[in-house]
């Protein structure tokens, strides 16, 4: 399952010019009409092809992805099926008027690349990082020992000033890089002021890559703590995604909490038969 969010974005086709060797790299197993079908649909999250934009003819696109005309065929039914594209007989292909951008299990955005996809300046208050020992139930999700040390971050997210997102993630104390604990802490937290990603800083900083992510969507309250940071009534409508991330060779790394405000992001799910 993965979560839809429908937004607004502009569009320049000249990424494809840049996008011509991609699918000569080294990837997993995953067939290549889906990985090309991710590629573009990450330049439509990342704001690269806008709204009711012409794709070029499939020739054009095959030649400019370095893939066959099957495979840019296939991929753009993946695209068409999911909402983001529509093909008008005898004319072309055009991005939908109103497409639905992936917070996607393979994309794996972040909130940050969320909050600036739907049009809004991204922000953060009250960032606190700590360290502690994983409780039983983060151990297991993220395949460690009981009592291993952490890494926790808790960051009160905001869109144009809004508070519309509170984030706890949990990464294993060893994974932030291999500085003593204080330095890196340090350096995280200076990184995420300027930055306000952790997956820029895992790929940046630790070179950690996300291949996939396990994701459990709930529907909740808001109560005590997650209320306060929020500044949302007692008992207010919230959503709660709780996602582990996973390295290219299916090790677990990163497990996030998001609690999200009700009103802030429409969401949709995207399902295949």
């Amino acid at each position: 399952m993965s979560v839809v969010i429908h937004l607004i974005i502009m569009s320049d086709q000249s990424v494809f010019t840049s996008a011509s060797s991609w699918s000569g790299e080294a990837h997993d197993n995953t067939p290549l009409d889906q990985r090309v079908a991710e590629q573009l649909r990450k330049m439509i999250m990342d704001g690269k092809l806008g709204p009711e934009t012409q794709l070029p003819k499939e020739p054009d696109l095959s030649a400019l992805l370095n893939v066959s005309r099957s495979t840019i065929r296939s991929a753009l039914t993946i695209l068409e099926q999911g909402g983001f594209i529509l093909r008008r007989w005898g004319v072309g292909t055009f991005i939908a008027k109103n497409p639905p951008t992936y917070n996607n299990l393979n994309i794996n955005s972040g909130v940050t690349q969320l909050i600036r996809s739907s049009g809004a300046v991204p922000g953060c208050l009250e960032t606190l990082l700590s360290t502690r020992p994983a409780s039983e139930h983060i151990a297991n999700r993220l395949s460690i020992e009981p009592g291993t040390p952490i890494v926790v971050i808790e960051r009160v997210r905001l869109a144009n000033d809004r508070r519309t997102v509170f984030t706890q993630d949990y990464l294993p104390q060893a994974l932030i890089c291999s500085l003593d604990n204080e330095f890196s802490l340090k350096e995280l937290e200076d990184y995420l002021d300027e930055h306000q990603s952790m997956y820029a800083y895992l790929r940046d900083r630790c070179a950690m890559d996300i291949h996939h992510g396990n994701a459990w969507i709930r529907p909740l309250l808001a109560e005590g703590y997650i209320a306060e940071k929020l500044q949302l009534p007692r008992g207010s409508s919230i959503l709660h995604i709780e996602q582990v991330d996973f390295s290219p060779d299916g090790v677990p790394f990163a497990l996030a909490d998001e609690y999200y405000v009700a009103d802030a992001f429409t969401f949709s799910v995207y399902r295949t038969a």
